[in-house]
């Protein structure tokens, strides 16, 4: 539904458009036929027709400078070799506009144009006035491409913070819901006798758990190391509460611990490999996280043991709005320059690779 207004609103203002400069082209004519008429003193049929007939013709050509400016891209070349490519194409635009309009003249006039008009004297000023026109139509476009591409990465970032915001609170719900406070304090409750020691680390662990989730993030992208501490918190909250039920192996390049990774990716990745993995299925299970550098890339990968009697429970889960989310927020941030794969083909395992590129920025 929103696209389809969307799309007619784009209609609409592209109607708009053209009507307005169909509006501004129209009283160009009328101007010049003006001038063409006094300048000339031919008769008003003749000025309003020669006008037109230059000048929407040249309108026509015009929507060619619109494709010609989106093909060349402002800042595909250097300004001096960009301002050159557009004298030449201007030249040709210009030749081409004069050539079109005398020459359709004359198909309707014959030689009778050489007495109404002294083109030795006017084709000079018309074919600097057509090169003139193109590089300030040339301009306008360029203004009209760079606003809105402006506009589309400020929506796009705009999009993206609520993307991320909307993770975080996500995040947040998962964490603090009853279920998992229930789990965690009844864990606690039942390790204050018999465990003390680990009762005080759990708690610990919690409340380190809660402090990084409330704390603001508004950045898009956070070292990884940071993304790694929120991490391991949650695993050692679950792998206490879970015991030896839960084995947990990561394979960390430290090298790559300063390198910027999308927020809150990986917590509900672990997130969903333990509730929908771990602690569905009676026996012990197994999580591995590998973060790796390959090609020029920094590839992560996320996978859990699951039980043949809750796979297909899991398959569902696995396509779940957590996983659109993360998918969304990497077409933003990287558009085609990542993958994110969900492979199926073991049958006692799930697992989760992304790869995105090694950089500083999105």
């Amino acid at each position: 539904m929103k696209s389809e207004i969307k799309k007619s609103n784009t209609n609409m203002g592209r109607k708009k458009i053209l009507f307005n400069g169909f509006l501004i082209w129209t009283f160009w004519i009328i101007f010049y036929a003006i001038f063409f008429k006094f300048q000339l003193g031919v008769s008003w049929a003749v000025a309003l027709i020669s006008s037109a007939g230059n000048y929407y013709i040249y309108a026509l050509l015009s929507i060619s400078i619109w494709f010609i400016c989106k093909r060349i891209a402002f800042g595909s070349f250097r300004l001096p070799i960009l301002f050159f490519i557009h004298f030449f194409l201007a030249i040709i635009f210009s030749a081409t506009w004069l050539f079109l309009s005398y020459g359709l003249w004359y198909l309707q006039a014959g030689d009778s144009i050489f007495t109404i008009v002294e083109i030795r004297t006017t084709i000079g000023w018309q074919f600097l006035f057509g090169i003139i026109t193109y590089l300030s139509i040339a301009g306008i476009f360029y203004t009209i491409i760079y606003y809105r591409q402006f506009r589309e990465k400020e929506l796009k970032e705009a999009e993206l913070k609520l993307l991320t915001r909307d993770a975080e609170l996500k995040a947040l719900k998962m964490q603090i819901n009853p279920h998992f406070l229930f789990n965690s304090l009844n864990s606690i409750n039942a390790l204050v006798t018999s465990n003390p020691k680990q009762a005080r680390e759990m708690l610990v662990r919690l409340s380190d758990l809660l402090r990084l989730t409330l704390e603001s993030r508004d950045q898009m992208l956070v070292p990884l190391k940071e993304e790694l501490d929120l991490a391991h918190l949650y695993l050692e909250i679950e792998s206490i509460r879970f015991g030896n039920r839960l084995e947990v192996h990561d394979d960390i390049d430290v090298n790559l611990l300063e390198t910027p990774f999308p927020a809150m990716i990986l917590q509900p990745l672990l997130e969903n490999a333990v509730k929908h993995g771990i602690s569905s299925q009676r026996g012990k299970g197994t999580i591995r996280m590998t973060i790796k550098r390959d090609d020029g890339k920094l590839c992560c990968t996320v996978s859990n043991t699951v039980g043949s009697d809750i796979r297909t429970k899991f398959e569902s889960a696995a396509n779940g709005t957590g996983l659109e989310n993360i998918s969304r927020r990497l077409i933003l941030l990287y558009k085609d320059l990542y993958s994110f794969n969900i492979d199926k083909s073991i049958p006692s395992e799930f697992t989760i690779s992304l790869k995105i590129p090694l950089k500083s920025d999105g």
